[in-house]
């Protein structure tokens, strides 16, 4: 099925595009009210748990997400994102409004955080792919590089927003107040959802076929599509090398040189104001081919985690700064090319099986890199695991062709 629509030549210009404003705008609230959430989560959990069953109430949502997302992937493709979005949001409200009503009767409770940290993670299994979805049938397609950069612009803002708000919040109101925050957030994108947002092209046409199907043919696609399969090859290299450096190695290697937590806070605040300065460079210069351009900057991207391991104080902060900037602006071009190169049918399976690396292999990947520190040292394992990924970049770069 085409993607064009009636609707195409009335476009407005993306700088006046209310709709895709209001949806940028929205999503940004949404991820503030979650990052304070998240603070929340963490802070209430460390005070009625162990540090081990703290551990767990954070990461025990990535298993029903990677439980499901393919399945929520195969649904994308199926239904109407918006609707999809709008169901997923108020259920997250209802699984927030009868926790709020249990903190305030019983108080906080270990399973009571367990129970949330599931239900959430299940919703995101089915609203990720959803999104993924979106913004194909709301832009042309030259206008999909600058809105992946402004949606990463205004996320990383959230961030920025959401983290001390969540402090505050969970200080002076406990987590109760913090749950009815991110329930407003929630409602906040639901209503642009209904009311505002509303996609200019038509999805494709459901397959019709069964879900195991549906999902079977998804990855037929990838295979018989190598530009596709490159792209999501690349994206996977990308979650499975970056993340254990900066979770792991970044966070050793400050501990084993006595640096301080300070400093740790100091290299994450350079890289996320390097990261939102190259996403407003990506939101202005479009090059042609932005899929090559986003892998080839990910090369000092690399550079940087090998930095990581051996260079002095000083030049950590470099190296923060340099993965920063290449996170925002590869990661605008590379989300753009995504949706320009993958077929509109197989864009929720296909997006679903990228996020996979995050919340399926991403535990996997961590452990395994702080083995390899155990084994050899700081410096060793992030020099390997950075040329492992500039090697994977250059290989990627080379095997497109757009």
């Amino acid at each position: 099925m085409s993607t064009a629509a009636p609707e195409t030549g009335t476009l407005p210009p993306l700088r006046r595009d209310r709709r895709v404003h209001a949806w940028i705008l929205s999503g940004a609230v949404s991820e503030a009210g979650d990052v304070a959430w998240y603070i929340g989560l963490a802070w209430s959990a460390a005070q009625v748990a162990s540090p081990a069953a703290a551990g767990l109430v954070m990461g025990i949502g990535a298993l029903p997400r990677a439980l499901f997302l393919l399945f929520g992937g195969a649904l994308a493709d199926r239904l109407d994102a918006r609707r999809t979005m709008i169901a997923a949001n108020l259920g997250r409200i209802a699984v927030l409004v009868a926790a709020a009503v249990v903190v305030a009767s019983a108080g906080v409770s270990l399973p009571l955080l367990l129970t949330v940290a599931v239900l959430f993670g299940a919703v995101d299994a089915l609203y990720n792919p959803a999104s993924g979805t979106l913004p194909r049938r709301m832009v042309r397609s030259d206008d999909l590089v600058p809105l992946a950069a402004g949606r990463q612009l205004a996320n990383r803002l959230a961030v920025f927003v959401g983290a001390p708000l969540g402090g505050l919040l969970v200080a002076h109101g406990g987590l109760m107040t913090v749950m009815v925050v991110d329930a407003v957030s929630f409602g906040v994108i639901a209503l642009a959802l209904a009311f505002v947002v509303r996609p200019r092209f038509p999805r494709p046409a459901p397959s019709g076929h069964s879900i195991r199907r549906d999902l079977s043919e998804g990855f037929k696609y990838l295979r018989r599509d190598q530009v596709a399969r490159t792209l999501v090859i690349a994206f996977f290299g990308l979650n499975l090398c970056v993340g254990p450096v900066l979770a792991v190695g970044l966070v050793q290697r400050t501990q084993l040189d006595g640096w301080g937590s300070a400093s740790l806070g100091l290299f994450q605040a350079c890289s996320g104001i390097c990261a939102a300065a190259g996403a407003l460079i990506a939101m202005r210069w479009k090059p042609q081919r932005p899929a090559r351009a986003g892998l080839l900057a990910l090369i000092p991207q690399a550079a940087g985690c090998v930095m990581i391991g051996f260079v002095p104080r000083p030049l950590v902060l470099v190296a923060m700064g340099m993965i920063g900037f290449t996170a925002g602006l590869a990661s605008a071009y590379l989300s753009g090319a995504f949706q320009q190169t993958i077929e509109p049918a197989y864009l929720g399976r296909t997006s679903s099986i990228v996020s996979l690396s995050d919340d399926g292999l991403m535990p996997l990947a961590m452990t395994g890199f702080g083995a390899l520190i155990s084994l050899a040292d700081v410096a060793v394992s992030c020099a390997l695991l950075g040329t492992a990924f500039a090697g994977l970049m250059v290989w990627s770069a080379s095997r497109l062709r757009s």
